[in-house]
C-alpha cells in the first residue's frame, strides 16, 4: 500500500522564503528567483556568472535550513536547465525532532555582514573546528588566511553553488557561535572574516530587500 507524500502548505512556504531572502546577494537585487511547482522549490536565475551562483547556492542553504527548521527534510537536485534553474528543492515530511536546525534558521534573521573592525580576542579553536564542520557538510573545506582581530578564511570547492552553500553554512554558524562575520569576494575567491564584535557596538540594520 503506497502512502502519500506530504508537502508544505503554501503559508509554510512563504515563511521559508521570507527567511530565506535574507541570504547574502552581493548586490541590492539579488540574482534569484523562486518558482513554487507542484511538488518542489525551484531556484532560477537569469545570470550564470560566478556570483550570482554564489548567492544562489546561499539562498538555497537558507531555505534548507528554514524548512529543517519547520519540521521538513528535503531532497535537493543541482541541475542546471535552459530556463534558467539551477536547483529542484523537494520538502518531504518528516524530520526527525532532532535532527531540525532551530539554532541554525533563528541566526537567519539575526546576522548581518559586518565589515567593521573586530576586537582583538582570539577566535577559540573550538568555534573554528564548528566553522570547518559546517563547511564540510557542504562537500567544501576551509582555510585559515590570517588570524589577527578576528581571523580570515577561504572556502575552497569546486562548484560555486556549492561554494555558496558552504558559505551560508559558516555564516550561520558563527551566528550561533555569537560572532560577527562578514563574506567577501577577491580575485574569485570567496572569503569569510569571522570575530567578536564590541559588546557596545551598535546593532547594524537589516538590508533593504
Amino acid at each position: 500500500m503506497r502512502t502519500s507524500v506530504r508537502t508544505p502548505d503554501a503559508g509554510t512556504v512563504d515563511e521559508v522564503l521570507k527567511l530565506a531572502v535574507r541570504a547574502p546577494s552581493f548586490g541590492v537585487v539579488p540574482p534569484w528567483r523562486w518558482r513554487n511547482s507542484k511538488d518542489c522549490l525551484e531556484l532560477l536565475t537569469t545570470r550564470t556568472d560566478p556570483t550570482a551562483l554564489l548567492a544562489c547556492g546561499a539562498v538555497l542553504h537558507h531555505v534548507r535550513v528554514a524548512l529543517s527548521a519547520m519540521g521538513w527534510d528535503c531532497h535537493v537536485l543541482r541541475d542546471s536547465a535552459p530556463d534558467g534553474r539551477v536547483a529542484s528543492v523537494y520538502p518531504r515530511w518528516e524530520l526527525d525532532p532532532f535532527s531540525c536546525e532551530v539554532a541554525s534558521a533563528a541566526a537567519i534573521s539575526l546576522r548581518r555582514a559586518d565589515p567593521r573592525p573586530y576586537l582583538p580576542d582570539e577566535v577559540p579553536d573550538s568555534a573554528l573546528t564548528w566553522l570547518l564542520h559546517a563547511a564540510r557538510a557542504e562537500l567544501c573545506d576551509v582555510e585559515l588566511v590570517a588570524r589577527r582581530h578576528g581571523v580570515l578564511l577561504r572556502l575552497v570547492g569546486d562548484d560555486r553553488l556549492r561554494l555558496g552553500e558552504a558559505m551560508s553554512a559558516v555564516l550561520l554558524a558563527s551566528t550561533v557561535w555569537g560572532l560577527a562575520s562578514q563574506p567577501l569576494l577577491h580575485e574569485g575567491e570567496v572569503l569569510v572574516r569571522v570575530g567578536w564584535q564590541s559588546p557596545n557596538a551598535e546593532p547594524l540594520p537589516r538590508c533593504a530587500r
